[in-house]
């Protein structure tokens, strides 16, 4: 037998040769289980991303928690679709007495019809003519009384009877005519004021603000209505005296 072949059955030779083997294979089967990890994580992680991804012209959405931003109005939102109430319009000064006449007629119109609407069997012109001949033909003073305090009594109970009929509304309404009604005589004594050099400035603010009040005296509440109109004829009331009329 020659040297190498006797190198090579050597059991130390063998036995290295062997742990290199078994090194090499160690290797390679280790690379390899790596290798198939990779592959099969590599899908999932694919996955995931795909998953947690916004496509493409999306815009990402804010975290529940955090503050929402408003849209805002649009421009036709601000601009309004023009059903609203018109803005009043405060009358010119040549238009002014021509205002307050035709505000003081119509307030008294519709403050005639609403009281004729309420009004009692006590209050017609044939029930006044009736009792008061009725009262004619009496000649005992004490009869007269007792008729006079009996036909007082019924009218009362007639009265309330019907204002319980009216209710709020209607005797809301009935206060704001009667304010209304007034408007004309307000303006001619404050023209009297105006006459007035010292106090023709003031008398020109009063004109104003009255104007503006009929302007604005339908979209009043009734508080605010009955306490500005009352303002108005105390400062009236202060502009007389102070003139001397």
């Amino acid at each position: 037998m020659s040297k190498p072949s006797s190198l090579l059955l050597n059991p130390l030779v063998l036995a290295a040769s062997g742990m290199i083997l078994l090194g090499v294979a160690a290797v390679v089967i280790t690379s390899s289980i790596v290798s198939d990890e990779e592959d099969r994580e590599r899908p999932t992680a694919t996955r995931v991303a795909k998953s947690s991804g916004h496509p493409s012209g999306s815009t990402a959405s804010p975290p529940s928690g955090g503050p929402r931003k408003s849209k805002g109005k649009t421009e036709e939102e601000m601009k309004g679709d023009g059903t609203g109430p018109a803005p009043n319009i405060v009358a010119e000064k040549s238009k002014r007495k021509e205002l307050m006449i035709r505000t003081s007629v119509q307030a008294r119109s519709e403050l005639k019809a609403l009281r004729e609407k309420y009004q009692t069997e006590f209050d017609s012109p044939e029930a006044r003519k009736a009792f008061s001949d009725k009262l004619r033909a009496v000649t005992d003073a004490e009869e007269r009384k007792r008729l006079l305090e009996e036909n007082d009594h019924a009218r009362r109970i007639a009265r309330d009877r019907m204002d319980a009929e009216k209710g709020f509304p209607g005797r809301a309404r009935e206060k704001r005519l009667i304010a209304l009604m007034q408007v004309q005589n307000l303006w001619r004594m404050n023209s009297f004021v105006a006459q007035n050099d010292s106090l023709k400035t003031e008398a020109e603010q009063f004109d104003d603000g009255l104007a503006e009040w009929v302007a604005n005296s339908d979209g009043m509440s009734e508080e605010e209505f009955h306490e500005s109109f009352n303002t108005l004829r105390q400062t009236l009331n202060t502009l007389r005296i102070r003139s001397g009329r």
